[in-house]
């Protein structure tokens, strides 16, 4: 495959050693997610940066992520998990390190409205003093609720919201109540959208679809493109070819809304929007 020399950024990977979890991880993976291999299925696609992503089952131990960053010369940030008992101390090391938000993974989580009490909304507001975002990650459907209780705890602080994975809409596809929901939260918030790890969306949904109608909700600066490398519990050959798929879209002139040329809006989505949120020097 020839090597494409436009800047890329995978806003959203995960490394991880095998066997890893916490006590209550509902999954441990039986295989370590090494940057060498999202490295060799990525680079062909362009030169690569990245945005590697807290994993559930690792909880707030954030040591991997921490050393991968550590490593990686400015070419990679991250996306942390912590709770209210964080020390500022450790949030200014993370900063300093290459951390530029944190996670709410919210999936089947029974206890998920914790996020609007008082010590969830101290948090968000001193990660917002940092400049970070709260990257949300719910079940396919459960957008607009959970979005709301966001929005709602962070209040007045400034914290963009990142949506995980196409938001996870349910059936309904580009009719799902959460799109209105998200205009709405515009009015006062940056909200940005990964797209990402379409096999996770319904059955038969159209995730080309669905991109379409987040750019034009959100507006074609405010997307993401990540892989969600490596697909743990949807691992599959097929994945490269749909990262692929997925890391070219658009691949005509005015696919996802009115832009100024197929290839300014290959440019947002493969870098410049990711360099805007994540702070790359590209």
């Amino acid at each position: 495959m020839m090597r494409n020399e436009m800047p890329l950024v995978d806003c959203h990977f995960h490394l991880f050693d095998a066997g890893a979890g916490t006590p209550s991880a509902r999954y441990r993976p039986a295989y370590a997610a090494r940057i060498e291999d999202w490295q060799r299925l990525l680079a062909p696609l362009g030169d690569l940066y990245g945005v590697v992503v807290q994993t559930s089952f690792l909880g707030t131990d954030n040591a991997a992520l921490l050393a991968a960053l550590g490593a990686s010369a400015g070419r990679l940030r991250g996306v942390a998990v912590v709770d209210p008992s964080v020390t500022d101390d450790a949030l200014a090391a993370m900063h300093a390190a290459g951390v530029r938000g944190i996670r709410l993974n919210l999936f089947g989580d029974p206890d998920w409205r914790r996020i609007g009490t008082a010590p969830w909304r101290t948090l968000f507001e001193r990660i917002a003093g940092l400049g970070w975002h709260v990257e949300l990650h719910t079940e396919n459907g459960q957008g607009v609720a959970m979005l709301a209780e966001l929005d709602a705890a962070l209040g007045h602080c400034a914290a963009p919201v990142v949506l995980d994975h196409f938001c996870r809409p349910g059936e309904r596809g580009s009719r799902d109540a959460v799109f209105e929901a998200v205009a709405t939260t515009l009015r006062h918030r940056q909200v940005w959208v990964k797209l990402s790890a379409p096999y996770r969306l319904p059955t038969g949904t159209d995730w080309q679809s669905l991109a379409g109608t987040w750019s034009q909700v959100v507006g074609p600066d405010r997307l993401l493109l990540g892989s969600d490398w490596p697909w743990t519990n949807h691992e599959s050959a097929a994945r490269a070819d749909e990262c692929a798929a997925l890391f070219g879209w658009p691949c005509e002139p005015g696919a996802g809304g009115e832009v100024a040329g197929a290839r300014g809006f290959a440019e947002s989505l493969r870098w410049r929007n990711a360099a805007a949120l994540y702070g790359f020097d590209l």
